[in-house]
């Protein structure tokens, strides 16, 4: 069994989901984010909540990180997801999240450079 690499916290306040990702992830990594995730939108037994993503501390990842991402993102238009925002500082990797995952293109999504910005923006959405 291969070592994940990546490490994650999860917090929720309100119905924002807060997801903080730090360092250099692989496959076994990003599946233990992702279950935990989807463990807590479960928990919200299909009422409406907002993600906040922060990767300013993340790294990178492997390729096949990006497809479990792209799935991740396939369940998640599925569920009662009002909006996403993403806190990242890298271009490059906003690039290469955007290309990697068309399921995002469908989502109310938006990049930030702070945490405050993200949240200001989270709380004034609202299902359409």
């Amino acid at each position: 069994m291969a070592t994940e690499h990546g490490e994650s916290s999860i917090s929720v306040d309100g119905d924002i989901i807060f997801v903080k990702a730090i360092g250099s992830f692989n496959l076994e990594g990003i599946v233990k984010v992702i279950t935990e995730l989807k463990l807590i939108i479960e928990s919200f037994a299909q009422k409406d909540f907002k993600l906040l993503f922060d990767y300013t501390q993340t790294e990178g990842a492997t390729p096949e990180v990006f497809e479990k991402i792209n799935e991740c993102n396939i369940w998640l238009n599925n569920q009662n997801m009002v909006a996403k925002a993403v806190i990242i500082n890298s271009q490059i990797l906003m690039t290469i999240l955007e290309s990697r995952t068309p399921a995002r293109d469908c989502q109310n999504s938006k990049q930030f450079e702070d945490k405050a910005s993200a949240i200001t923006w989270l709380k004034s959405q609202s299902i359409k």
